[in-house]
């Protein structure tokens, strides 16, 4: 574990945050009626009173304890997402910061909590617009009970020279399941935390991202699945590609607490290194305080196979253009569990113009 802190590629502790002004533009773009009950609104100062018997977070830190701290205290936008016992609501609710000279900083809450029975999509996409150093400061809590399903896709493509830093912690009871897909595309500084606790028999999380790093982009995620209860299960998959002259650091935990027995956990790591330049690190752990239990990691980093880019170069493709579909190939059946068009499209679109025009 000591290692690990030796390993840091952003200086979090000395980081210096910018004034805190108000966020003015309107980020809720869901408009589609909600079932009865459903309270989705734009979160208010005080409500932390209002929801502290759902979510106790002493155990989560996230990026880091001043960064979390910073998103609970003085957060100047996000949502609360209440869904009531056995209601499903259908439509996603969608939610798009962009981020411009007039509003550069977002430091967001969101608070999720899906009754028993209940379901509910939430898509959230930042961006920034060019030249802004935009800043962004995320916190976002999930309580999903019994039976609940929430699925949660995150799509961050801000300009290289804004800074990104996201924390997420889900808190998910018996046979409820929450499916994140992360997906990190821009940013010149990134760092992003998902902590899932599984807190209760057959209760479920599954996390899958993306991340492209390219330019002197620096990356720093760390996903941890804790089980607690019996039958719990977990899955982490990620897709990564580096290239120019890129930092990454990745680690991956699961930890099996005393009573978390017949629990499995998968995780895996794969990235693709286009440059020689690039500094990938990657650290999959594995802890046990339970003797009947299954856990897997993997983590694999290299270059491109020599053998698919002379197929496909030699079928007419451009060295670029070959790289490029071996990495959207790569990418693909992430991107494809995105289960909106109009999302996947924005995904695909950003990494093509990453890789084929190195504009950012």
């Amino acid at each position: 574990m000591d290692r690990w802190d030796k390993m840091k590629i952003i200086d979090k502790e000395n980081f210096i945050f910018p004034n805190i002004i108000d966020y003015k533009k309107d980020y809720l773009k869901s408009e589609t009626k909600l079932p009865e009950g459903v309270v989705l609104e734009k979160i208010t100062k005080g409500i932390n009173e209002i929801i502290f018997d759902y979510l106790n977070t002493k155990e989560f830190q996230g990026v880091g304890e001043k960064f979390t701290s910073l998103a609970e205290e003085s957060y100047n936008s996000g949502i609360i997402f209440y869904i009531p016992k056995d209601v499903k609501v259908e439509s996603p609710i969608k939610i798009e910061f962009d981020m411009d000279e007039e509003n550069p900083v977002v430091i967001n809450q969101n608070i999720i909590v899906a009754e028993k029975g209940s379901e509910g999509t939430i898509i959230m996409d930042y961006t920034s617009s060019e030249k802004v150093g935009a800043f962004h400061n995320g916190l976002t809590k999930i309580y999903a009970k019994e039976n609940s399903i929430i699925n949660i896709i995150k799509v961050q493509r801000m300009n290289d020279i804004s800074h990104n830093f996201d924390s997420n912690i889900a808190i998910v009871k018996g046979q409820g399941q929450v499916n994140w897909i992360s997906i990190e595309l821009g940013s010149g500084i990134s760092s992003s935390n998902y902590s899932n606790f599984l807190e209760a028999e057959a209760s479920e999380a599954n996390l899958s991202s993306i991340y492209l790093g390219d330019g002197k982009r620096k990356i720093d995620l760390e996903y941890s699945m804790i089980h607690k209860g019996p039958r719990s299960i977990s899955n982490i998959e990620t897709k990564g590609v580096l290239m120019d002259h890129a930092k990454k650091v990745f680690k991956g935990n699961l930890d099996f607490k005393k009573g978390a027995r017949l629990s499995k956990g998968i995780e895996e790591e794969y990235v693709i290194l286009l440059d020689p330049t690039v500094k990938s690190d990657s650290i999959p752990a594995l802890l046990c305080h339970e003797d009947d239990v299954e856990g897997e990691h993997a983590a694999s980093a290299g270059q491109i196979n020599e053998n698919k880019l002379f197929y496909l170069m030699s079928r007419g493709l451009e060295e670029r253009e070959a790289k490029k579909l071996i990495v959207e190939a790569s990418f693909r059946p992430i991107i494809d569990r995105i289960p909106y068009e109009i999302y996947r499209n924005i995904v695909v679109d950003e990494v093509e113009r990453r890789l084929m025009d190195g504009k950012n």
